[in-house]
């Protein structure tokens, strides 16, 4: 590939299609426009609004559909003789600028509105004496300027996940450096951008260092980092361009087109082509020396920790959190799912025991009990909780890291036999202890269940009958086996349910929620009154905790009347709002 060493893809990261100015998508009306046909859905509309950066808008912005005119131009080669080169300039090294007839060095509002009017007209002009269909000529300004269009976006950042990835490293792989066809380091010296060669001196995704804005790094040169947008496009659409031109229609490459890389259908058709070509067990893991697996402690006690405050921060008293990263690793399809600022240990520059600036003084145990965050382990787990499957028992649980009795489920008390060798790492320095922590995690998640798993079906009651509510209905009958099993088949691939619901009992809690984790449980009726009372009381008369409780889960999980059970004449599960389906009439 021609010029590939200076070439910069989009290795794990989200693509923002917003800058500082320029050219911004449209996300307005999408409602409206899904009725007028798919062409009135697009992603390749940009909004030119430039000008009110020197103050308001005289007309409304330009609406612009770039693969439009990219498509107009292509079937009309006397006016398009240099492909993206009608509008867009280049730099000496062949990267494309994103701005229109012009490169990165800012210009004034009146040569900004020339450079526009001067060239969009002269070309619209140029072609309609030619007798091509063009757009708006100079009498026409409310053919570009129209503040109502009849589009609107449906445009969608698009993630480089592990499978994409993937594909680009293979067409890499006899590259004398396959990694430099998209990453590179600044040279501090110049200015200039060294490609890498090794997995390892990768410094992470695009957007640690080409942020949605840009950023500004003094001392060094360039000062200015490119934004995301302008880095991405310049970059990758470039190299797409350049290897399709270098190999001829049969070669393979990335698409050049908005709608090719953020329009709903194409994405879709890069998730299938990427399951279609990449080798069934094919090892997606991005290796630059990370461990497979890792240990989190509370606090370092061999070196004394001192806060901003300027006093030492005491340490937790809680074990340490082994931590499987190789796990976790296939378990998300970018690494900034977790490493959102860096590919740093998370404790090691931002998210300390005492706090940094680095990381906004966001401490360790905040930044990994987060409910909010989802880079928070906390945060992330509580995303999971929110799928169908576990959201019966969750949606209706305390939010937030509150129970203490879930503590034992991350930081793991050691066995006897590993009891010294957690005390060692806990009193190392940290140097001595990231070459003891892998091998002791190893140990500590070795005994981790790795499924969900209940009480023996035959002790488990087939059905439970609740008849103390029965004055205006039959009692209800309550397929009770038939609940808990679902429930755990619900989770029989979750590694992560397995490792926290670490006893028989701990599916019942989810019905059985303030009883004791036992196979016996108390009824209902022992803590919620029949009736209710005057006084007020945070327990529920029972009615209203078995409406609570039943109806809040089958709404958590989007029951809607669905067979649970295939057998010949099973009844559909009853919905939330479904009376006659758990309460038959009273026999009079």
């Amino acid at each position: 590939m021609k010029n590939a060493k200076r070439r910069m893809g989009t290795l794990l990261v989200v693509l923002t299609l917003v800058g500082s100015g320029g050219l911004l998508m449209l996300t307005a009306g999408q409602g409206a426009a899904k009725e007028q046909g798919d062409d009135k859905l697009r992603a390749d509309i940009l909004s030119i609004d430039e000008l009110k950066e020197f103050g308001p808008l005289t007309q409304p912005p330009v609406v612009f559909l770039h693969d439009k005119h990219t498509a107009a131009l292509g079937k009309q080669k006397q006016f398009y003789q240099k492909e993206c080169g009608t509008c867009h300039l280049s730099s000496k090294e062949g990267t494309m600028y994103l701005g229109y007839q012009r490169d990165d060095t800012p210009l004034s509002g009146d040569k900004l509105k020339d450079t526009f009017h001067n060239n969009c007209i002269k070309c619209h002009m140029d072609m309609s004496a030619a007798g091509v269909k063009s757009g708006p000529t100079d009498v026409q300004c409310k053919g570009c300027h129209n503040g109502k269009p009849d589009v609107a976006s449906n445009w969608q950042p698009i993630v480089v996940d592990k499978r994409l990835h993937f594909r680009h490293a293979v067409t890499q792989e006899k590259a004398e450096n396959k990694c430099g066809a998209c990453h590179h380091v600044a040279d501090e010296a110049t200015g200039k951008a060294v490609a890498v060669n090794k997995p390892e001196q990768v410094a992470g995704a695009c957007v640690y260092c080409h942020t949605e804005t840009g950023s500004v790094v003094a001392g060094r040169k360039p000062e200015k980092i490119r934004s995301l947008r302008l880095a991405a496009h310049g970059e990758c659409v470039t190299c797409h361009r350049s290897v399709a031109a270098s190999g001829g229609k049969d070669v393979a490459t990335g698409p050049a087109t908005c709608a090719g890389c953020h329009g709903p259908l194409d994405q879709k058709a890069i998730a299938e082509t990427s399951l279609k070509k990449i080798p069934a067990g094919a090892d997606l893991r991005i290796k630059r020396g990370q461990p497979d697996f890792a240990m989190i402690r509370p606090a370092a006690v061999a070196d004394p920790v001192v806060g901003a405050d300027g006093k030492p921060v005491k340490p937790y008293g809680m074990p340490p959190v082994p931590f499987d990263h190789k796990y976790h690793e296939s378990k998300n399809e970018t690494c900034v799912s977790c490493h959102h600022a860096s590919l740093t240990s998370c404790a090691a520059k931002c998210h300390t025991v005492a706090g940094s600036k680095e990381g906004g003084f966001v401490t360790l145990e905040a930044a990994m009990h987060k409910v909010d965050a989802g880079q928070s382990c906390a945060g992330c787990h509580a995303t999971v909780q929110k799928k169908p499957e576990c959201a019966g028992c969750h949606a209706q649980m305390k939010k937030g890291v509150g129970d203490i009795g879930q503590c034992g489920s991350c930081h793991a008390k050691p066995a006897d036999n590993l009891e010294k060798a957690a005390a060692d790492f806990m009193n190392s320095s940290d140097k001595d202890a990231a070459a003891l922590a892998p091998a002791l995690a190893e140990k500590l998640l070795s005994g981790k269940r790795q499924a969900t798993a209940t009480f023996a079906v035959e002790d488990i009651p087939e059905t439970v009958t609740m008849a103390s509510l029965s004055k205006d209905y039959e009692p209800s009958v309550l397929p009770h086996r038939k609940i808990v099993l679902s429930l755990v088949g619900g989770m029989k691939d979750s590694k992560l349910a397995g490792a926290f619901h670490e006893t028989d009992a701990a599916v019942c809690q989810g019905c059985h929620h303030m009883s004791p984790a036992t196979k016996t449980p108390p009824r209902c009726g022992n803590c919620h009154p029949a009736t209710e009372g005057m006084a007020a009381s945070p327990r529920p008369d029972l009615r209203s905790a078995y409406h609570l409780q039943c109806m809040g889960c089958h709404t958590a999980m989007g029951i809607s009347g669905k067979v649970v059970d295939k057998a010949p004449g099973a009844k559909p599960i009853p919905l939330s709002t479904d009376c006659s389906g758990c309460h038959a009439a009273k026999k009079k």
